[in-house]
């Protein structure tokens, strides 16, 4: 009977005098009830957004709040009024039911009431779980009209990946909801959520409509409350309606459900043939009564009524016919569903091995070595290292991989460049990961099962990501106790991996946990997945910068650096720091007076962090100079500076080395070109204007051959000019990206090339770090020094 309805109220009147009095005999054809739940995230992704923790959940009480004052009861089409019940719940890792459906009309304040005192939980992200509770919370409470069922899930849309979803998922979640024809809207926290995630809770794109909850603009939270209230109006469709008399009379007789209509029997009573043919026919009546529209066409022509009433199966096809279909054309129905995602299709078939490949040509006999003896070689080990890992929600699964792979890489780097032994009698390493309360778990060697190294990293690589609240201090009191108390060797390092956000309002073990028990502590603050820098304070805590022999900090951009070469090798060397060298002296002496310039390179393709190294490196080099032996009378003086595409002398020639030393600690790096043939040239000037004419002068000059702008013939005529104004170049060059030409035109003096002598005035590491390891730094002024 919905077709009468949507006829028009006041038309039904004039047709059919009784409506009025049968609506009112129920009140079921006076309301239409809509369910509305509230799915509110109380995480610790969202918790831990801002400061104070609190903001953006007081954020997302204060928007549900505004809505609930927004669901009025207002008439709808048919004279119904559109009524409203509504609950909420909020959730993290555990469920808190806030209130369940209650009746907005009677209910309203108390609702509002229960929301305020919402409290966050602060754990991990189980949305599914979340969603789900809604879903059966509208099924056992609110109305019987399943069509009119909605709620809104308010969330940031975390954790990015499925592997913490104890509930089946996000997926299977929305679509437990189309099932039970319940609609979600998903409702972004703020507008830099995972819109991915949050169009997969949304029933369609028409329920996501970047919904934002706790906008800096007021308007743009009402804006969305708004939209979803009048989307629901327009969508939520009329209950059944019931008609008891009319339908008692349809059924009885046709005869009796005509007289209930004064006016159309009074019609009919003219036409005696078709209101007995009629009569005969109940079905056929019955069917025609569900089309008002065109009862009353084929009313208005009695003859064509009557003739059709000879034909009743032609009378049935026409009753089919698009004469049904006279009114105004109804609106679209909504966009389908999308189906779920299909299976993985099965792994092809391996290909083919190739066919070997054709021997390489025999590589150039390498130059005569140089006549030094070979380094000593360094032992970083025994040691003990233990890894303190953030396991928390807001590190994210992909950078919980990330740090996991970084783990065993430190392992395998230390064994390779640092000659570390790791074993039961020797070097010992563990790994403890974090998260909330009571949420820790240690692996070490010397576990049952775990008695390799290969062992560990499998048990390193088999930890799953826990995804709770970060509580940093209680994690390292743990791994005091059950791990790094165990370490036998003198030298424990431990380095604890964190975006450096704990919760240190709920967590009351103090971070310092670890300070005047004799341990290195290394601090890695990594941004966090939304872009947030690590908590300084809280970092500097946990590594005991006030202990007599404080730990160290990185803070990196994300987790990816953690893996980066550059990064790896700092790391090792701090770790490394106490490592024995033997004591080879290496003495190095002046026969004459000697004025020594160091130009250091600070163009952009060196970086800040390898700019930083060279200067340490010119220190222990200026260090050596001015502390060598010297015959009779003879002084040495240094000058440091650097070069780009502009030439700075950061510290004239001087033999005082606390003066040089202050001045090469202040120099800045310039980030900008190169050219290396004007640094040779503002060297030459300052050689000429230092006086002295019997003195020996040297240049050592840091360069990869490359040089915007230069010619070999302009690089060996500037060369040429360096030799014959008495001048003795080196040159230190870095990795192997170089320009091998150059670098041969550089230490050729300006003539036909001479393997010796470039030999030994031409130094080579793999990279900025190497400057500092070893003795080369040794090797570097017993050459300089050298006539």
């Amino acid at each position: 009977w919905r077709p009468l309805c949507f006829w028009g109220p006041s038309m039904l009147q004039k047709c059919f005098g009784a409506l009025p009095q049968i609506c009112a005999s129920t009140q079921s054809c006076l309301r239409c009830p809509v369910d509305l739940f509230f799915v509110l995230d109380t995480s610790e992704s969202v918790a831990l957004r801002a400061k104070p923790p609190n903001f953006y959940i007081d954020q997302i009480k204060s928007f549900t709040e505004r809505f609930i004052m927004e669901l009025k009861e207002m008439r709808h089409p048919c004279d119904r009024s559109l009524t409203w019940n509504s609950g909420a719940l909020h959730y993290s890792d555990e469920i808190i039911l806030v209130r369940q459906l209650s009746d907005i009309a009677t209910e309203r304040q108390a609702l509002i009431s229960d929301i305020k005192g919402i409290s966050y939980i602060g754990k991990g992200t189980h949305t599914d779980c979340a969603i789900k509770r809604g879903i059966a919370e509208l099924l056992i409470g609110g109305s019987h009209y399943q069509e009119n069922k909605y709620i809104v899930v308010v969330t940031d849309g975390h954790p990015l990946t499925g592997y913490k979803e104890p509930c089946g998922g996000l997926q299977e979640a929305a679509n437990e909801a189309r099932q039970h024809g319940v609609k979600v809207f998903s409702v972004a926290i703020s507008p830099d959520q995972e819109d991915t995630r949050l169009s997969v809770i949304a029933t369609d794109q028409n329920y996501r409509q970047n919904f934002t909850a706790a906008d800096n603009s007021r308007s743009t939270q009402l804006q969305t409350i708004r939209s979803i209230i009048d989307m629901i109006v327009r969508i939520t469709p009329l209950p059944p309606h019931t008609f008891p008399l009319l339908s008692i009379s349809l059924l009885l007789s046709p005869p009796l459900f005509i007289s209930s209509f004064p006016l159309l029997y009074l019609y009919l009573s003219s036409f005696p043939l078709l209101y007995l043919y009629l009569s005969s026919f109940p079905l056929l009546y019955l069917y025609l009564s569900s089309f008002p529209l065109l009862y009353l066409y084929l009313s208005s022509f009695p003859l064509l009524y009557l003739y059709l009433s000879s034909f009743p199966l032609l009378y049935l096809y026409l009753s089919s016919s698009p004469l049904r279909g006279i009114g105004n054309k109804g609106e679209r129905g909504h966009k389908g569903y999308k189906g779920d995602k299909g299976q993985q299709g099965t792994d092809g078939v391996d290909g083919r091995k190739g066919d070997p490949g054709f021997p390489g040509l025999a590589g150039c006999k390498g130059s005569p070595g140089p006549d030094v003896s070979p380094p000593p070689k360094c032992k970083c080990g025994p040691l003990d290292l233990a890894f303190i890992v953030d396991s928390s929600e807001s590190i994210g699964s992909t950078n919980f991989a990330l740090a996991k792979d970084f783990i065993i890489t430190v392992i395998d780097r230390l064994i390779k460049d640092q000659q570390v032994n790791f074993g039961f009698n020797e070097s010992r390493v563990g790994v403890v990961q974090y998260s909330g309360d009571g949420a820790q778990e240690a692996v070490r060697l010397g576990d049952p099962n775990i008695n390799t190294l290969t062992e560990l990293k499998q048990a390193v690589r088999d930890l799953r990501w826990l995804a709770e609240a970060t509580y940093t201090g209680e994690a390292l009191q743990f791994s005091l106790t059950n791990m790094i108390d165990r370490l036998q060797q003198e030298n424990r390092v431990v380095l604890v991996l964190t975006d450096g956000r704990s919760d240190i309002t709920r967590d009351k073990t103090p971070l310092n946990t670890l300070c005047g028990k004799g341990i290195k502590v290394g601090g890695l603050g990594v941004k966090d997945y939304s872009g947030r820098q690590p908590n300084h304070e809280q970092l500097s805590a946990v590594v005991c910068t006030s202990d007599p022999k404080p730990g160290f900090s990185f803070v990196l951009e994300n987790f990816a650096e953690l893996l980066d070469d550059s990064f790896l090798q700092n790391l090792t060397t701090r770790i490394c720091e106490d490592k024995k060298c033997p004591n080879y002296k290496c003495p190095i002496s002046f026969s004459g007076d000697t004025d020594i310039v160091l130009m250091m390179d600070s163009s952009a393709s060196v970086g800040q962090r390898n700019f930083d190294s060279s200067k340490t490196f010119v220190k222990r080099l200026a260090e050596r100079f001015l502390s060598a032996e010297r015959s009779g009378r003879a002084a040495v003086r240094v000058a440091v500076g650097q070069y780009s595409r502009e030439r700075r002398m950061e510290a004239e020639l001087t033999s005082n080395l606390t003066l040089l030393t202050s001045k090469i600690e202040a120099a800045t790096f310039q980030n900008d070109g190169t050219d290396v043939t004007k640094a040779m040239a503002f060297a030459m000037e300052k050689f000429q204007t230092s006086g002295g004419g019997n003195r020996k002068r040297k240049l050592v000059l840091f360069s990869d051959g490359r040089s915007q702008g230069v010619t070999e013939a302009m690089l060996e005529k500037r060369v040429r000019l360096v030799s014959e104004g008495g001048v003795e170049l080196y040159v230190i060059t870095v990795g192997n990206q170089v320009s091998e030409a150059n670098l041969r035109s550089l230490v050729s003096r300006g003539r036909s090339y001479d393997v010796t002598y470039a030999q030994r005035h031409l130094f080579r590491v793999p990279d900025y770090p190497s400057l500092l390891r070893g003795v080369f730094y040794q090797t570097v002024s017993r050459r300089v020094s050298q006539a």
